[in-house]
């Protein structure tokens, strides 16, 4: 099946009435946080340090935008409704003018260019298939990643672009060579852009066009090489690759080689999505389902606080990821000596990262290939992905104290900290 071009039908124009929600950083109304349910954060993102959104993620999968002008202080709620099959994609390019992406089966865009007062509605398209990656650079430049499952034969990926605001779209094709498969794009600006990918080889993804043409690019093994498939296995070693711009020509890569399956073995695993990155593995005597978060996460708050059913197993960090770091757009490749496994990564230009864990940051001015010692810091552990560097002396991060949301920010180039406690939400 071929997936016909993307078309935003604007079907109705929403005229969304705010919503104050009064939310203090100093004195949480807790008795009115515990009489409403908790809530999963999907995206997080501000212009500048007192304006911002969130989406929110409530337990019966409704969504719902918060915004602030105040540094957290006060909330409003500008848009709700039932949530994206896959999660949800925001971007905000300033005061006036964002965008939100229901992805899934049933993709749904969302824009606003009045600070979202007002919000005008399209349903994308996509013949069957499903949207799985969003990302816009700007007003009218974005890109859509749909995955169409065939009757016969395996799962396809089309790439769209447009340039006028979701308009019109056009059909870039598939991104990735088979059997290689695409699970998000991101792009640093019209032309550039990189590829989250499962690859046979480790090889990253690279446009210079906007997406019409791709090429793969090596990446160099890590101590020891990479690994290879045992004799016996179910089939080839497989490297889930995501490649992202951080400012300029600096690209981040991230790579997890995953062994594949011998037999009921314990020591392999395929494949099964992203995101999170989930691999079915054997326990020894069945199949179990490991979900990771990894260096390369952007927006995986919704699923931190996944409860372990049977059969699923919510582990911290994939084992033996590699972090990657290139500062000429992906010429030469360094390894990145991060500070730790876990935490979250944020940059304020292509040399200039930001590592914060669960009470310990530290920072690196080569582009990640070396850090300062670690440093205690009296923060909660952030979410994967959620830490944003506005600039220098500015920045955010999402965190979750219990099942309560709160963010953090500062002012100060990240030496003190303030706790931004979220409103409650009711569905």
């Amino acid at each position: 099946m071929v997936v016909s071009v993307l078309v935003i039908a604007i079907a109705a124009i929403a005229y969304v009435h705010p919503q104050p929600l009064i939310g203090s950083n100093r004195q949480p109304n807790t008795a009115a946080q515990e009489a409403v349910p908790s809530y999963q954060l999907a995206a997080i993102d501000f212009v500048n340090p007192a304006t911002g959104w969130v989406v929110a993620e409530l337990f019966n999968h409704d969504f719902a935008v918060l915004h602030t002008t105040d540094a957290g202080t006060s909330w409003t709620r500008q848009l709700s409704g039932a949530g994206g099959g896959i999660g949800e994609y925001a971007r905000f390019f300033d005061t006036r003018s964002g965008v939100v992406v229901l992805l899934g089966l049933h993709a749904v865009m969302f824009q606003t260019s009045d600070g979202g007062r007002t919000w005008s509605r399209g349903d994308l398209h996509a013949d069957g298939g499903q949207v799985v990656s969003a990302d816009f650079i700007d007003a009218w430049h974005g890109w859509l990643l749909v995955q169409v499952s065939n009757l016969v034969g395996p799962i396809t990926e089309v790439l769209y672009r447009t340039v006028d605001g979701g308009t019109t779209w056009l059909e870039m094709g598939d991104p990735v060579t088979a059997p290689d498969t695409a699970v998000r794009a991101v792009f640093a600006d019209r032309l550039h852009g990189w590829l989250y990918s499962l690859s046979s080889a480790p090889l990253a993804y690279s446009t210079a066009d906007g997406g019409a043409t791709w090429h793969r690019i090596a990446l160099p093994p890590p101590p020891g090489g990479w690994p290879a498939a045992p004799v016996g296995s179910s089939g080839p070693e497989e490297f889930f690759i995501a490649a992202r711009p951080t400012a300029g020509e600096g690209v981040a890569a991230t790579v997890v080689p995953i062994a594949p399956l011998k037999g009921r073995s314990s020591d392999g695993a395929t494949f099964r999505g992203y995101p999170p990155l989930t691999v079915r593995s054997f326990d020894g005597g069945g199949s179990v389902m490991y979900v990771y978060t990894t260096f390369a996460d952007v927006s995986p708050y919704r699923y931190t606080n996944i409860l372990s059913d049977r059969g699923q197993v919510i582990a911290p960090n994939a084992a033996d990821q590699l972090e990657l770091s290139s500062l000429d757009g992906g010429s030469t490749w360094k390894k990145a000596d991060v500070p730790l496994d876990y935490g979250a990564f944020g940059f304020t230009d292509a040399f200039d990262w930001w590592w914060i864990g669960s009470g310990t940051w530290a920072k690196s001015s080569d582009g990640g290939v070396t850090w300062t010692g670690r440093h205690p810091l009296g923060v909660l552990a952030p979410l994967p992905g959620s830490l944003q560097v506005l600039d220098p002396d500015h920045a955010w991060f999402a965190a979750m104290a219990g099942t309560r949301p709160m963010l953090e920010t500062t002012a100060d180039g990240g030496y003190e900290w303030t706790m931004v406690s979220l409103p409650p939400i009711t569905p």
